[in-house]
């Protein structure tokens, strides 16, 4: 029989006791400044998509990441965040080639 659910988590208002990205280096700015680039360019490009669909989700699921990212508290915390968003989208950090946003299984992966 399992455990009871512990009630810690239940009302933590964060993930850092859940999830912990504490093991990565922080990235070296031009890591970061590829990193970025592919961040905004794939926020840039569901925004404009979002406002097409707009009243039939409700939450903005590309604000909240988007918005997660401008309020992380300092370097490292967006390092880790565009790290880990760029991972979960099977995206290199490290190059400046385009996202092909036109190739609609990569589309659909993000």
């Amino acid at each position: 029989m399992a455990p009871p659910a512990s009630p810690l988590h239940r009302h933590q208002s964060s993930l850092e006791g859940i999830l912990d990205f504490s093991s990565q280096p922080p990235l070296d700015p031009s890591h970061r400044d590829c990193a970025k680039r592919r961040f905004d360019q794939i926020i840039n490009h569901f925004e404009e998509d979002e406002g097409s669909r707009a009243g039939r989700d409700k939450y903005d699921r590309v604000k909240l990441v988007s918005l997660t990212y401008e309020h992380s508290t300092n370097e490292t915390s967006k390092d880790r965040l565009l790290a880990a968003f760029l991972a979960f989208a099977g995206l290199p950090i490290a190059t400046n080639e385009e996202i092909n946003f036109d190739d609609l299984n990569r589309r659909d992966e993000l």
